[in-house]
């Protein structure tokens, strides 16, 4: 009988997070899943059950290493390893440099950064010594490509967080735990709800990219997992958005002009 594998997936009350914890549950996985919203987080397990895994709900804010480290203490002591790591709690802020808060760089450096590196220096250690090896997933963005005007904080946050990815990979790989990045396009999520943005206007314009994407949460996540199986380095969803990244490789002042005029064409008058 194959051994039960256990995940920990952050940001798991709503949107990919669930999505990915529901994907997991349906190849039978255990998964913590780890949210400030706790009565949200119950319905993702209750979601996770029906689709054949199983899970607990853990309180968790990822802009705390305290709290970082008694998760880990806590799930030590219950769990024979952890098998996979997946840092998907993120949000978004919208607004041009100089005209943003300062509040706002921080509050989003916070979360989508500094929560992952805590995730990351926290779970490393224990990781490491699963005889089989393990996973870590960073949920990034395509804006961490594209560096759209008007998103420095975002972009500035999911960039990192493919740079982590990819010296995580070359750290990590003599141990046989795999790293991913996933850099999805827009897709309907939460993330407008939770944002901070300059302007009505950006919002607007932000949920209407969202509004129109034929990619799905559940989409994505399959994609995600299907990464963690083959131990693919990048996830580009959908698959076009990886014509993008080898454009940029290729010619970045060429890509990053057409990015400049669309930007333009697309920001309210």
């Amino acid at each position: 009988m194959t051994e039960k594998k256990h995940a920990i997936v952050t940001g798991a009350a709503s949107g990919l997070g669930r999505a990915i914890a529901v994907e997991l549950g349906r190849r039978g996985w255990h998964v913590a899943i780890c949210d400030l919203n706790d009565q949200a987080s119950a319905q993702t397990l209750g979601r996770v059950q029906e689709a054949g895994g199983s899970g607990q709900v853990e309180h968790l804010d990822v802009t705390h290493s305290d709290q970082w480290a008694a998760l880990a203490e806590r799930l030590r002591t219950a769990w024979p390893a952890l098998d996979l790591l997946v840092n998907n709690a993120g949000v978004g802020v919208g607004g041009e440099v100089g005209k943003l808060p300062l509040e706002d760089w921080q509050w989003i450096v916070n979360i989508n950064l500094w929560g992952a590196v805590y995730g990351c220096h926290t779970l490393v250690p224990w990781m490491k010594a699963n005889a089989r090896g393990g996973h870590i997933v960073n949920i990034a963005s395509l804006a961490a490509i594209a560096s759209a005007p008007g998103m420095a904080p975002y972009n500035i946050t999911k960039a990192a967080m493919v740079s982590l990815s990819e010296t995580l990979y070359g750290e990590l790989k003599p141990f046989h735990i795999g790293v991913t990045a996933v850099c999805p396009a827009f897709f309907p999520t939460s993330i407008i709800d939770s944002g901070r943005f300059h302007t009505n206007e950006q919002r607007a314009l932000a949920t209407q990219l969202m509004s129109q994407s034929r990619m799905t949460a559940d989409e994505v996540a399959g994609r995600v997992v299907r990464a963690v199986e083959r131990n693919e380095l990048y996830v580009f969803a959908p698959a076009a958005s990886k014509t993008f990244w080898r454009f940029k490789r290729l010619l970045p002042k060429a890509f990053l002009n057409m990015v400049a005029r669309r930007g333009a064409q697309a920001a309210p008058k």
